[in-house]
Formats: C-alpha cells, sequence, structure tokens
C-alpha cells in the first residue's frame, strides 16, 4: 500500500497539573475503521482505502492527556486492497505488510504532533529524546587532534 493522504481531524490536549516527579507515558493507536474510497486516480487496476485511527498519550500520574484524531488515505493494487478490506470485516485486523505501513505513517505523523503539543503545555516528551551524556574528561575535537599529530610529525621531519 502506498500512502497518499493524511489529515488530522480532531487534535486536543490538557495538563490536568505540572509534572513532578517520575512520569509515566502511555502512548496508544486505535484504528476505527477501514473502508473503500472513492479517488479519482488509478482507474481499474488500483483501489484506494481510507483507515480512520486515534492516537493517544496519556501522562500518568493524572498529569495531561493527548489526543489526535486523523484518517489515512492509501492507494494499492485492487487484489491487495480486497484481501485488506476482507480482512477488516471479517476481524478487525490488517495484513502485517499493510498493517506496518499503515502503522508506520500514523506514528510518524503523530508523534511529531505529539512532541509540538507537549512542548506547548509544558509536558514531558511523548516520545523518548536522544540525550548527550558529559564525561569527566573534556572532549577534543577530531580535527585539533589532527592538528596536533601533523605538527608532531612535522617537528619530528625538522630533526
Amino acid at each position: 500500500m502506498n500512502i497518499i493522504g493524511f489529515n488530522f481531524t480532531k487534535i486536543g490536549a490538557e495538563r490536568k497539573r505540572p509534572a513532578a516527579g517520575k512520569v509515566s507515558i502511555n502512548n496508544n493507536i486505535t484504528l476505527h475503521d477501514v473502508k473503500p474510497a472513492q479517488i479519482g486516480v488509478g482507474g481499474g487496476e488500483s483501489q484506494a482505502v481510507r483507515v480512520t485511527f486515534t492516537f493517544r498519550s496519556e501522562f500518568q500520574p493524572e498529569v495531561g492527556t493527548l489526543h489526535l484524531e486523523g484518517e489515512l488515505l492509501g492507494i494499492s493494487p485492487r487484489s491487495e486492497a480486497d484481501q485488506t478490506l476482507a480482512g477488516w470485516d471479517k476481524d478487525k485486523s490488517l495484513p502485517t505488510g499493510v498493517a506496518q505501513v499503515v502503522m508506520n505513517q500514523i506514528l510518524d505523523r503523530c508523534n511529531i504532533q505529539a512532541l509540538l503539543l507537549a512542548k506547548d503545555l509544558n509536558l514531558p516528551s511523548p516520545i523518548p529524546l536522544p540525550k548527550i551524556n558529559a564525561s569527566t574528561a573534556p572532549a577534543q575535537a577530531p580535527a585539533a587532534d589532527a592538528k596536533k599529530a601533523d605538527a608532531k610529525d612535522d617537528k619530528k621531519k625538522k630533526k
């Protein structure tokens, strides 16, 4: 499945109280529906599929919540789309390959939006961000090390 569209339909955020101490963050995605979509692209060989979802971040103990709802539009060969729709109608699941594409796209877009909302509300980041650990010895830039080595080589050549 190729993703051809993504829209947020509802965005909500609430900070109930300032974050203090250890805050646990739970992110959750819920797929609500998968339906065929009519678009003017692809002809008879392709079929578009609309997926509606909710992304929720909960900051515990009762610090705040982020709530995003939206829809994703994907297009795939008709046989793959029919299999996706049949699987959803039967047991509310998606084929593994389709689920991977859909969930990754939702995570990509929602994590960025959630990060921005959390920043605006002074909530902790809902996704782990890289951190630098300071060492006890000051770090030297690689370029400085190379210049020192070159200077030592120049002194040896002059002798």
